[in-house]
């Protein structure tokens, strides 16, 4: 099982033998900042500028239209959602070397760049409260930590917002997302969630944290129970994006 707090075991034994080393590249890191990826490699991230698809935060081919083809097609249950940077190379390998390899020293870095875009987007952080997606508990205990949960506490480090994460469970074991097309993601997200306490989110404003955002079907699933308990916003943001 993997330690949120003092790395992954793959993470140690990288260290061990590669010390100071780009997880991207191989470089030699002659200063650390924590996680471990160069100056080069940091600089290729792809950051999700404007024009946005104002619903759910996919990047537009021009700057006339307010909503995506997926947008004006389907109906999404949250409000907003938005996402720091595109699900590429090199941000991608660094998102997978965290959630599947125990690389959790990336907390760092997402924190930094999660709390850099909420500074420059107030919206997004005039919440009543942070709800990190949950996992259902089988996959929980195959992974070890929820890492959408670590973003979160990231986040609740630099704005003392208040983090629910044992108020909604996942009830449904869902099968893995990739490889389903857009409609059966969906469907595939139908009544995956549960809120335990009735009353808790009533009338209040809400900020889902995720790691990735592809269809939307697992945060809009997620949204969908949170209006149901009654919130009167629901909020997402992420670390990537799928174009």
């Amino acid at each position: 099982m993997k330690n949120e707090e003092g790395g992954g075991i793959l993470e140690g034994i990288f260290n061990f033998f590669l010390p100071q080393h780009c997880l991207i590249c191989g470089s030699y890191l002659s200063r650390s900042r924590g996680f471990p990826l160069c100056s080069a490699c940091f600089s290729r991230i792809e950051y999700l500028r404007s024009p946005l698809c104002v619903k759910c935060g996919r990047p537009l081919p021009g700057s006339s239209a307010l909503l995506c083809h997926h947008c004006r097609a389907f109906s999404f249950h949250f409000d907003s959602a938005r996402a720091v940077a595109l699900y590429t190379s090199p941000f991608r390998e660094c998102i997978h070397a965290f959630k599947y390899q125990g690389f959790t020293s990336f907390r760092s870095l997402f924190g930094e760049l999660l709390c850099e875009y909420l500074e420059k987007n107030p919206f997004l952080r005039e919440v009543d409260f942070l709800l990190p997606v949950p996992l259902h508990p089988a996959r929980f205990i195959e992974r070890g930590f929820n890492q959408s949960l670590i973003l979160a506490e990231e986040i609740k480090k630099c704005f003392s917002l208040p983090l629910v994460s044992k108020e909604v469970r996942r009830v449904k074991p869902t099968l893995p997302q990739v490889g389903l097309r857009f409609r059966e993601r969906r469907k595939n997200m139908r009544g995956a969630f549960e809120i335990k306490e009735n009353n808790l989110f009533q009338n209040k404003r809400v900020l889902i944290v995720d790691d990735v955002l592809t269809s939307r079907s697992t945060v809009d699933s997620l949204s969908q129970t949170l209006k149901k308990g009654g919130a009167k916003e629901v909020l997402v943001l992420a670390l990537a994006s799928g174009k």
